[in-house]
């Protein structure tokens, strides 16, 4: 069913510049659309018109955003409603995710960001108006599809007590440390945890949309396989009926066999099984990297699986990378397990990545059309201690800022975009708490290899190098 020139958008957005170039961008891609400004006159449209996406701003007259939203999934659950956020309003996103919204875009909106949103969503629109086809055959299916997700949905509000639960406890172990913020350790032990509740923040859009592409190609094949069963069953039905009747012949059973498209089926069916099973291994995988990610661990220093760590944080922060690099692992087979803190550790690799993948953005831009670059991580061990090296093709740093990188607050990025933190806990946490050494080489136009050096004895300090 192709939907492409037939599909209605209904745009929602106070702001007349943003309104207006999404409009000619959404239209010379062959929608319909219909504009709002205001959550009123939104909401009037929706009821008379029933567009088959909607998209809108969060800050609106009259009614805002989330009430809009929170209506429209009342009177339309399956009309998917992609939300526009601000910079700085990612709870507001975070809320109208909740709320049911299908996907958001934040300001200001990336032309082809839209346009992979919009094609996504109305895939999904396609989607579900086929699947109305055949709702006469899926009652069966429907009952036990209903069970697997209450069953799903038990796990994850397990999941989610427990998340919540290890919130709670470190809201209460902050609070706990602010009221002794004279001591340096304390202070320094609650600036680090910060900085990492900030980062899994900042990630979650991403890790929310990292999930939603192979859950959506599942629930795909999954309709898919529906569809197969019913066509499979009646078959079965026509050719038990006419042996009951003595009238099975090899005529009838391949007429039977043809109009259920047995071939296609067999070369299909086995082929959906596996691509959801990949699907669901990949959501697993992202699951199982997040909450080994963002558990608060100890703060003493227990023998780790530093190749583990540098894999589970690639994996948590796939989406900070994926657009303008590709990551190259080089990691040693035999590497020696490492006294050290697995948060503490954890966050230095993501402050880097994301340091490496941001320098190759500047570079290249978010969506590079001559090519990605590349990000390689290297371990190795050398005598007594271990090497993590991260290497990136970026822009390099200039001259007057290499003396400077890892001093507290200081920062080369825009205001808002940088708190100059990420490095100076870097160093911190590398050379104080594991006793090891960071350092780094850099050409201008060609990018930069940090070096992280830990030592494999636990308090054994590690040789001092130079940057």
């Amino acid at each position: 069913m192709d939907m492409k020139n037939n599909s209605s958008i209904l745009l929602v957005a106070d702001n007349p510049v943003l309104c207006r170039s999404m409009c000619d961008f959404l239209s010379k891609e062959g929608h319909f659309v219909t504009v709002a400004a205001n959550g009123a006159e939104a909401l009037d449209l929706f009821r008379k018109s029933r567009p088959h996406i909607i998209i809108s701003d969060l800050r609106l007259p009259k009614l805002d955003g989330l009430q809009f939203l929170d209506i429209v999934k009342n009177e339309s659950a399956d009309t998917p409603f992609i939300i526009i956020s601000g910079e700085g309003a990612m709870e507001d996103a975070v809320e109208g995710l909740r709320l049911g919204a299908w996907s958001y875009l934040t300001k200001p909106v990336n032309p082809f960001e839209l346009k992979h949103c919009v094609d996504k969503a109305m895939e999904q629109v396609r989607l579900v108006q086929e699947s109305l086809y055949y709702r006469n055959f899926l009652d069966e299916t429907v009952e036990r599809r209903t069970a697997d997700l209450l069953e799903q949905n038990a796990r994850l509000a397990s999941e989610i007590n427990e998340r919540q639960h290890q919130e709670q406890l470190t809201v209460r172990a902050m609070a706990e440390l602010e009221k002794a913020f004279r001591e340096k350790e304390i202070l320094q032990s609650q600036l680090l945890q910060a900085h990492k509740l900030e980062s899994v923040g900042q990630l979650a859009s991403g890790i929310a949309h990292e999930i939603n592409t192979p859950t959506q190609f599942v629930s795909s094949n999954v309709s898919f396989l529906d569809e197969a069963f019913a066509d499979l069953s009646q078959c079965f039905k026509n050719l038990t009926e006419a042996a009951a009747e003595g009238k099975l012949t090899p005529d009838i059973l391949r007429d039977a066999m043809t109009e259920a498209d047995w071939e296609y089926l067999h070369d299909e069916v086995p082929k959906a099984i596996r691509q959801s099973r990949e699907g669901l291994a990949r959501v697993t995988s992202i699951v199982r990297a997040m909450k080994e990610f963002s558990h608060p661990g100890g703060q003493d220093a227990e023998h780790s699986d530093v190749n583990h760590l540098i894999e589970t944080t690639v994996t948590v922060a796939r989406n900070e990378w994926k657009y303008s690099a590709e990551v190259v692992l080089k990691l040693s087979p035999n590497l020696p397990a490492v006294p050290c803190v697995d948060g503490a550790i954890g966050q230095v690799l993501l402050n880097l990545l994301v340091n490496a993948a941001q320098a190759i953005t500047e570079k290249l831009g978010r969506t590079p059309e001559g090519g990605k670059g590349t990000i390689t991580i290297t371990t190795e061990t050398v005598g007594s201690e271990v090497l993590i090296h991260i290497a990136d093709t970026g822009c390099g740093i200039p001259e007057e800022y290499q003396a400077r990188i890892f001093e507290p607050f200081f920062t080369t990025k825009e205001v808002g975009k940088g708190t100059g933190q990420g490095l100076a806990i870097a160093y911190d946490v590398i050379t104080r708490k594991h006793g090891g050494n960071l350092t780094f080489a850099t050409v201008i136009g060609e990018g930069t290899t940090f070096t992280i050096r830990l030592p494999i004895a636990k308090g054994k300090a590690a040789s001092s190098n130079g940057s």
